[in-house]
């Protein structure tokens, strides 16, 4: 592995340009890297110099560095080590994979991956006591938006018949009035409140792990959101000992948490605040729920005449408030949002020029069902559409059967917004999601799933090219980091690279799920060959 300071000479069969980077069309192409930043870019025998180390990477094309714009970091990194629920095609299923994978101890057992669309049955606490009669279960749903949990942590939470709902959650109870087990929204916080939280060494020891994992994805930068169901001694321990003991390869925009609010105002903490490594991105808050648990909050019911319009987490003048008091003390807002009610409240709230943030854009995650009267706003208020294209792989069908034809067809207008001038900014939103960055490319650019439906693409006119996609994971979160100069291959900037096995500009959409990373540099460093 080399050092951060090592001049290289780096050596591609091409290189892929976004912005017209000077040498993009030369091939083959070198790149000299010089203090960790790039010097030079051109034919390989206009730049060799004494002293540099050549790193050849034939049949190659070199890109800048990818961003995951929406991961949580420690929650994924903790919840690598949890019970796999994915592949599980029922309740049954699911609770027999828990009682078989369960580690030894009388301690939480954790799960995660389940996803209720595609089961016949609802989840009940009964499964999980039958499976596990003496330990408290705690199961995160796909989305992360539903726990489902047995007898004993509904006891641990202190949740009982005569617990109420509380505001902007549910708690999902039989005819009989008794809990089912199955917790959504802001409902889930008494069990996370019971969990005990991870160890800070066990969270070191799984961000580095994950780190690595990021590098063979051609990742060399995040923006991390707060966890939602794993209690964190301190959302920022973790990175800052990772970064003091020299072993911090990622750029990471650290979002804070609403509950921080305050303290950060206290202390003067700002936006943008920090270095090369850590930097403060804004504060995260959660207007809605989602489509597969259907707590995303809509601005027409999800069925005519049954009053429901999924769940308003954050009432209006809450957020209101919340957004004016970030803003007034220099943070930007970060916010969730996923049915049409929630983006317009959203985007309105949002694009009042009295709550502008001086180092950093506001950003909405998710934005995946947009009213069309908004489209053009991201654009004339500065406001980043932080998107997840790889949710669309399993949302699709989910969003014809539950939201409808006319309400599906502005679902994931990635096309639409980015001709309106909007800047989108694309993650993964792992743990809901595969980290891997080819899922959100390939949807991006086909609008399939990856058995190849449908067929001609979901509303294909929204699809993007190869290039555009890869502007979402390079440029979009740069600009919505406040870091102009990354993002790209140019003089000047971080030498944050990666190298893919093919050219992703002339292979078919379904290749790039086979594109491999072969080689990633971070400041310069090989963190991955």
């Amino acid at each position: 592995m080399s050092g951060p300071a090592e001049p290289l000479l780096i050596l591609a069969d091409r290189l892929l340009a976004f912005d017209g980077e000077p040498g993009a069309d030369v091939a083959p192409v070198a790149v000299r890297v010089e203090a960790g930043r790039i010097a030079a870019i051109g034919p390989p025998a206009a730049l060799t110099r004494p002293g540099l180390r050549r790193v050849e990477l034939p049949g190659t094309t070199l890109t800048a560095g990818l961003t995951d714009a929406h991961i949580h970091l420690n929650e994924w990194a903790l919840a690598r080590q949890d019970i796999d629920l994915s592949a599980s095609d029922s309740p049954d299923g699911a609770a027999r994979l828990v009682e078989a994978g369960r580690q030894p101890g009388d301690g939480w057992v954790r799960g995660r991956g389940w996803n209720a669309h595609r089961w016949r049955a609802a989840p009940h606490r009964s499964l999980l006591d039958s499976a596990v009669p003496d330990r408290p279960v705690a199961l995160q749903s796909h989305d992360m938006h539903a726990l489902w949990v047995n007898t004993m942590a509904l006891h641990r939470a202190g949740i009982g018949r005569g617990t109420p709902d509380p505001p902007g959650g549910r708690i999902v109870r039989d005819e009989a009035g008794q809990p089912t087990g199955l917790l959504l929204e802001t409902a889930c916080e008494a069990v996370t409140a019971a969990l005990p939280a991870p160890d800070m060494t066990a969270i070191v020891a799984a961000v580095l792990d994950a780190q690595a994992h990021l590098h063979r994805s051609g990742i060399t930068g995040v923006h991390a959101l707060p966890s939602i169901h794993v209690p964190e001694p301190e959302p920022l321990g973790a990175l800052e000992a990772v970064r003091r003991s020299g072993r911090l390869r990622l750029r990471v925009l650290h979002h804070l948490p609403l509950r921080m609010l305050d303290d950060a105002i206290r202390i003067g903490l700002t936006s943008g605040f920090g270095g090369d490594w850590i930097t403060i991105g804004g504060v995260k808050m959660f207007l809605d729920g989602t489509l597969g648990s259907r707590t995303a909050w809509l601005e027409t019911e999800y069925v005519a005449g049954s009053g429901d319009h999924g769940v308003c987490v954050l009432e209006p003048g809450e957020f209101g408030f919340h957004v004016r008091r970030a803003a007034a003390a220099g943070l930007a807002t970060v916010v969730h949002a996923i049915g049409d009610a929630a983006v317009a409240l959203a985007f309105d709230t949002l694009a009042d020029p009295r709550v502008r943030v001086a180092m950093l854009p506001h950003r909405i995650e998710h934005v995946q069902c947009c009213p069309r009267r908004h489209v053009p706003t991201a654009a004339l208020a500065g406001i980043i559409c932080s998107m997840q294209p790889a949710h669309l792989i399993t949302d699709w069908s989910v969003a014809d059967r539950v939201w409808g034809a006319e309400r599906a067809a502005r679902t994931y207008a990635l096309r639409s917004l980015l001709d309106a001038g909007a800047t989108l900014a694309f993650g993964s939103d792992a743990p809901v999601e595969p980290v891997d960055p080819r899922l959100g490319l390939f949807a991006a650019v086909a609008r399939q799933d990856t058995a190849g439906n449908p067929p001609d693409g979901w509303f294909a006119a929204e699809r993007l090219t190869i290039r555009e996609a890869f502007r979402g994971y390079t440029r979009g979160p740069a600009l919505a980091a406040g870091r102009m100069g990354h993002g790209r291959i140019a003089v000047g900037s971080p030498a944050d690279l990666a190298a893919w096995d093919r050219n992703p500009l002339t292979c078919p959409p379904e290749q790039l799920l086979a594109m491999r990373c072969t080689a990633t540099f971070v400041a310069g460093e090989m963190v991955h060959s």
